[in-house]
């Protein structure tokens, strides 16, 4: 059973991404492994606030988890009705933010849940 680090919401809004980074860094206990969580956790949120068309009034959930790796996760409304994927955009354009999480997570995925989506990704404890 995996342990439960951390679950925060934070709004939907501009601000999402430092409040998540704010959140992770209460976690001491992930050692050396705290800067990745903390951009990966930016990353997802900062995607979830661009595409899952989700309103400033609402909610993302943004959990941390551990067991045999370090499990990171962003809940959002989910109504944009696309998926996550990795995006092959002209340099200068943007689309970094799941290609760094593909080069840091052991790996990563999503899924699509009756009340939003998920997009999760694995790191190994460092």
């Amino acid at each position: 059973m995996a342990e439960e680090l951390l679950c925060v919401s934070v709004r939907c809004d501009e601000f999402a991404p430092k409040a998540a980074r704010e959140a992770l860094t209460e976690c001491s206990a992930l050692g050396p492994a705290l800067a990745d969580a903390t951009l990966v956790a930016s990353e997802l949120v900062t995607n979830a606030i661009r595409h899952s068309l989700c309103r400033d009034d609402e909610f993302l959930t943004v959990s941390l988890g551990r067991d045999r790796s370090l499990r990171i996760s962003v809940r959002d409304p989910g109504r944009s009705g696309g998926g996550a994927r990795v995006t092959d955009r002209p340099l200068g354009l943007g689309g970094y933010g799941l290609k760094i999480v593909e080069e840091l997570a052991a790996r990563w995925g999503a899924k699509r849940h009756d009340d939003g989506y998920e997009v999760w990704a694995e790191l190994q404890p460092g």
